[in-house]
């Protein structure tokens, strides 16, 4: 069996197919929903990146594994936890990453014969990915293989290459707002994000051309899938391979305070794309039922006839993609302890978020939102809507128990260090106070 798992790192489930965005940005990423099972309802159970590739490969929730957060320093995942690409490797698949995240926990290397850290900055481009990850196919197209390909153009910093950096700014380039300035260092998060985006911008002429940016690096990753399916079809292994694209979380735009970033449990962040292609396995098909990426996992498993590991959270797609069952989720959770301790429970109509800690940002202790008549989660119904938000609350809280079994949770871990992305800003302040004679 051939699996190529593709992650669109920091990619909003609202730029791809299945929605309704005012810009076709990707036509090969639409060419290839046409041929695919999507998912237009995935959520990810844990944000942002460690987190949440964590999740994916093993099927399991971070409150489980203990990995809830990311750039905490202390977090290992455990040798015991069933981990996907060691599981391939297992039964006689030869397995390959193109990756950075071994540089930062080293959980991240397991499982493969040939781990292709992309050189250069930790966030390659596309095309660099690439450039690796065909050589590999071409060496490997004969053989079992799985292959995992981590795309990060969509992450900041937000430098597309041409044409795509031309047409995405057209407009936004020709006319300047004097205050984008100030708009910019009125977020508590300025002086990080200075650092590591705004100041590789170039000249800034107002808020929306940065959101330019940001589409035109998803038009140019679009681009890069367009030469990795092409590549598959020259090989001749274009349908003989299980593909799996997915976000392992999306990106605020300026609807939240974290602006340019992925911090908080709001649709932005948490909602991702999701497809599944392979051709005579998996009917083509657009699925509305909620959804998680822990569900990936048994997906994959069950679709190549392997055992599904006794102990984990997701389950798998396939019964749905079979026509079988419907609707998968009822409702699912969310969590992030990074900028903010935060977790969540979202249903087809309704989310509530919990706050433990708010970090930098202003956050109630719960925030209520009801999506149909809110998709921009912008009104707080939590105060006008008490019971609807104690009914939720009260259903997080028995998911939480219920996961726990009265272990410790993994948030005071965090917590009693301190936020990981506070801290970095709080470095990165310290170095410029320094830095000022």
């Amino acid at each position: 069996m051939k699996t190529i798992f593709v992650s669109l790192d920091t990619t909003r489930a609202d730029r791809l197919p299945g929605s309704r965005y005012r810009r076709r940005l990707t036509p090969n990423l639409d060419r290839l929903a046409k041929q695919s099972a999507l998912f237009t309802q995935c959520f990810a159970s844990d944000v942002p990146t460690q987190p949440s590739h964590t999740s994916v490969f093993t099927g399991r929730f971070g409150i489980n594994t203990g990995i809830v957060s990311h750039f905490f320093e202390p977090a290992s995942l455990a040798h015991d936890v069933a981990w996907l690409p060691t599981i391939m490797q297992q039964t006689g698949h030869v397995t390959g990453a193109v990756d950075h995240l071994f540089a930062m926990k080293d959980w991240f290397i397991r499982g493969y014969d040939d781990y292709l850290p992309p050189p250069g900055r930790s966030r390659s481009p596309g095309e660099v990915v690439n450039a690796i990850a065909l050589d590999w196919l071409k060496a490997h197209a004969r053989d079992d293989f799985f292959l995992f390909l981590h795309f990060w153009d969509a992450h900041i910093p937000y430098v597309p290459p041409e044409p795509f950096l031309s047409k995405y700014t057209a407009e936004s380039a020709r006319w300047s707002d004097p205050d984008v300035l100030a708009k910019l260092k009125s977020r508590p998060s300025y002086p990080l994000f200075e650092r590591n985006n705004y100041q590789h911008l170039g000249e800034i002429p107002n808020l929306q051309y940065i959101a330019d940016l940001y589409d035109a690096e998803i038009a140019s990753l679009d681009n890069e899938i367009g030469r990795l399916i092409g590549h598959l079809e020259q090989l001749g292994i274009l349908d003989d391979t299980l593909l799996v694209i997915f976000g392992d979380h999306g990106e605020v735009m300026t609807e939240h305070n974290s602006w340019f970033d992925h911090a908080g449990l709001y649709d932005a962040v948490t909602h991702v794309p999701l497809m599944i292609r392979y051709p005579g396995q998996i009917a083509p098909g657009r699925h509305e039922s909620l959804v998680q990426l822990v569900d990936v996992f048994a997906t994959v498993l069950e679709i190549a006839g392997f055992e599904t590991p006794p102990d984990i959270d997701g389950a798998s797609l396939v019964p749905m993609l079979s026509g079988s069952r419907a609707a998968h989720r009822e409702e699912v959770f969310l969590s992030e302890c990074t900028w903010q301790a935060t977790r969540a429970i979202r249903t087809a109509e309704w989310k509530l978020i919990r706050c433990w800690d708010p970090g930098i940002y202003d956050a109630p202790p719960l925030e209520l939102y009801h999506l149909p008549s809110d998709p921009d989660e912008q009104t707080n119904l939590a105060a006008t809507r008490p019971r609807m938000a104690h009914h939720l609350d009260a259903r997080l809280g028995a998911w939480l128990a219920g996961q726990l079994r009265g272990r410790r949770d993994p948030f005071e871990d965090v917590l009693g260090i301190g936020l990981p992305a506070v801290a970095r800003l709080r470095g990165v302040e310290a170095e410029a106070q320094v830095a000022v004679p």
